[in-house]
């Protein structure tokens, strides 16, 4: 592999720690992303209002006030709707970029194999796409520091970034390896938007094998891919986007987007909704998160309902 000069690596360095630099306080736990493009100008308020107003027949959950210490008391994020979405996102599937490729780096037990190969399979029905796993990599040794026993996953990225397919939506790593980024005691994840990277750590979701690991592997998927195509945190509903500042604030969210992003999602992918409710209806029965599955069921019927009216 070539090397990086200084001044380019620094620069790469500086793109990827900006969310840590903008939203992630030293020491906190948290997933960290790259957002790019600049401060939008409209208040919180403003975009829940033009949100609220435009989904204002969903039944979907809002978020209510921030717990002390859960993610939006600690950073207050600005919001995205779905008309900002769509004119910030470049990033979007075309004849030329259509495939999301997962690489397993580093060891990996039996089953937490299986469960890489339930995420490849989720991948392909959330996302509507096709979904390549390549065979697996070690993790750079440069990127270990050993006084903290983890990966830098900026680092990890850095060399990512260097082979992502010409034809890949999203580039993922996922390992079993704990990851820091920064000054952050760790994350579950770093993203980045413009390289099309993404690096996912499975090394905090507790006994690979039960459905509560499989659960957590398949949000973790869901969330940080959702930032490589251009998604931000959602401060609006109860939702797969929301940002969390630990494991139990994860799991308190929803496997699923809200209609909002839901829709920003499909304007990034142009999936028929009815075909991926159905399919991930199915993926969960097969894996046994049977409440997923009804919850799938159920947002299937409200929206033929919502749509049977609209016509």
């Amino acid at each position: 592999m070539s090397t990086i000069d200084a001044p380019k690596k620094r620069r790469r360095t500086a793109q990827l720690v900006l969310l840590a630099a903008v939203v992630v306080a030293a020491g906190l736990i948290g997933t960290a992303l790259l957002l790019d493009g600049a401060r939008p100008a409209r208040t919180p308020a403003q975009r829940k209002a033009t949100v609220y107003a435009r989904y204002a027949e969903s039944d979907w959950p809002k978020l209510g006030d921030p717990r002390p210490g859960e993610w939006l008391s600690v950073f207050p994020e600005p919001g995205q709707t779905y008309d900002e979405y769509v004119r910030a996102t470049r990033h979007r599937r075309s004849n030329r970029r259509d495939t999301i490729y997962l690489q397993r780096l580093g060891p990996m037990d039996t089953e937490t194999a299986a469960a890489l190969a339930h995420m490849a399979e989720f991948t392909a029905v959330f996302f509507a796409c096709e979904v390549k796993v390549l065979p697996p990599a070690e993790l750079p040794e440069a990127a270990y520091v050993s006084r903290r026993r983890q990966y830098d996953a900026s680092y990890i990225l850095d060399r990512m970034a260097r082979h992502v397919p010409d034809d890949a939506l999203a580039y993922v790593g996922v390992t079993t390896n704990d990851l820091f980024s920064g000054k952050l005691s760790f994350v579950f994840g770093l993203a980045s938007l413009r390289r099309r990277v993404a690096i996912y750590s499975l090394c905090r979701y507790g006994e690979p094998g039960t459905p509560e690991f499989l659960r957590r592997a398949l949000k973790v998927m869901a969330h940080e891919t959702g930032h490589v195509l251009g998604l931000q945190h959602c401060i609006f509903y109860c939702c797969c986007m929301n940002g969390s500042n630990s494991l139990a604030e994860s799991d308190s969210q929803p496997l699923h987007y809200c209609p909002l992003c839901h829709d920003k999602l499909r304007h990034a992918l142009g999936f028929d909704p009815v075909e991926r409710f159905e399919k991930l209806a199915a993926f969960y029965d097969k894996v046994g998160l049977k409440d997923d599955a009804q919850f799938v069921r159920e947002r299937l019927a409200h929206f033929t309902a919502s749509t049977a009216e609209e016509h």
